[in-house]
């Protein structure tokens, strides 16, 4: 996370119980501080919120996995030209790599899963991204550039 922006102040930071009642919580904040940057096309936005919600349902997910009641942390930076959204547990971390590619959308089998999309929906509907993962936790850091800037 952009630690300068952090420092200014620009960031918007909240801490959520790892319950899937919160998402929509983080969506709305989400809508509420990149609508303040100018230059963020409504389907940009919506693209934000998705990624956002698969990354903040993976940490659920993972929390849930070992039974972890800490809090979710969610930073959303807003700066001229992209907004950087960072997604913080302590649920022990994955191997991104180990992660199989969602069925292609023509296959049959694509309609029989429920699970498996989130990090490919993270990679198509933002800019730029990362995963940094350990036995502490992971953090997924989402960016979707702007007009702006």
């Amino acid at each position: 996370m952009a630690a300068a922006a952090r420092d200014r102040g620009d960031a918007v930071e909240i801490k959520i119980p790892p319950r899937t009642e919160y998402v929509a919580m983080v969506r709305n904040l989400i809508t509420e501080v990149v609508a303040r940057q100018a230059g963020v096309e409504v389907q940009r936005l919506e693209d934000l919120r998705v990624a956002v919600s698969e990354a903040v349902t993976n940490a659920i997910t993972a929390h849930d996995r070992r039974r972890i009641a800490a809090p979710i942390r969610i930073c959303c930076v807003g700066a001229p030209g992209r907004v950087e959204i960072g997604v913080y547990d302590r649920g022990g971390g994955f191997d991104p790599a180990k992660v199989p590619e969602p069925f292609e959308a023509t296959d049959p089998r694509r309609l029989q899963t429920e699970k498996g999309m989130g990090l490919w929906l993270m990679r198509v509907m933002s800019d730029d991204h990362s995963i940094a993962t350990s036995r502490r936790g992971t953090e997924v850091r989402l960016v979707v550039h702007t007009s702006a800037g």
